[in-house]
């Protein structure tokens, strides 16, 4: 997969403008939520990531404003920049989180949540796996699951 194509895959760029933005801050959610442990078992103390994406719920059921739900955005990017130095992988999860929340204001940050977690698919395999092509696949079976899984909400 094309790291370049990530941000902007057209299949999924057309799906997100015809969806509602509360199915697509689910989506984000769920999108996150597959890796949330890799972060969470490996950085117990830090729960800025996991405050992004209960806000988000919250914006979801109505108990909590856009503009309130959307100052803990800043948070969680907080935690990505402190540590990106240190694992990658995390930081592209926590930037995940952080985009999942601002889908609240701007329904488009969706695919930057979906976007953050393949490239954690790669930073957390492209070590481990000398074959390019096992990364890869990886990479884009998780966008496949992704557009699947919004085509999948979208029915409901």
């Amino acid at each position: 997969m094309d790291m370049r194509k990530l941000r902007h895959d057209p299949r999924l760029v057309e799906i997100i403008k015809t969806t509602d933005q509360k199915i697509l801050a689910i989506w984000a959610i769920d999108c996150v939520e597959k890796y949330m442990p890799l972060l969470e078992d490996k950085y117990s103390n830090e729960v800025r990531p996991r405050t992004a994406i209960n806000m988000l719920k919250k914006w979801i059921n109505g108990e909590m404003k856009m503009w309130d739900a959307r100052k803990f955005t800043y948070p969680a990017l907080a935690a990505a920049r402190e540590l990106e130095p240190i694992d990658k992988a995390a930081c592209q999860i926590c930037r995940a989180c952080s985009h999942a929340l601002v889908t609240c204001h701007v329904p488009t940050h969706s695919e930057g949540s979906a976007m953050y977690v393949v490239s954690a698919i790669y930073h957390l395999n492209k070590d481990k796996d000398k074959d390019k092509d096992n990364v890869t696949q990886l990479m884009e079976d998780e966008r496949n699951w992704q557009i699947q899984h919004l085509l999948d909400l979208k029915k409901q």
